[in-house]
């Protein structure tokens, strides 16, 4: 019959592999960097449109210069607006930049160049 000492010390090894295990299967949050995510997904980020002005989310451009597409971090400020991360500063996103669907990686998703948000896609709820 197996010790108190010996249950415990299998218990503890088994949570801590489990804990070890789960943290290594999460990947880093992304950059929200020009480019970075940008090439998995371009297939995607081809077909989408500006909700306000029907123009291209990707390679929308201002000032000749164009925006890109990529994976990024984002969060509601208090007050009610979201912030998007382009990979230097929070970023307001406007509402009338915002697309509610599923990403192909639920998570949310900017176009952007300069500052300025072309299209923002929220992705699933708990992204």
């Amino acid at each position: 019959m197996p010790t108190l000492r010996r249950v415990a010390s299998t218990l503890l090894s088994v949570t801590v592999t489990a804990i070890a295990a789960s943290a290594a299967s999460q990947s880093p949050p992304p950059s929200g960097r020009h480019g970075d995510g940008h090439a998995q997904h371009h297939d995607w980020y081809k077909d989408l449109r500006q909700p306000d002005t029907h123009s291209r989310c990707c390679n929308g451009s201002v000032d000749g210069q164009q925006g890109d597409c990529r994976p990024t971090q984002s969060y509601v400020g208090e007050d009610g607006l979201y912030r998007a991360w382009d990979g230097r500063e929070w970023l307001v996103v406007p509402k009338s930049k915002m697309i509610f669907m599923t990403t192909p990686d639920g998570g949310t998703h900017l176009c952007e160049t300069y500052g300025r948000v072309f299209c923002f896609i929220l992705g699933d709820p708990e992204s």
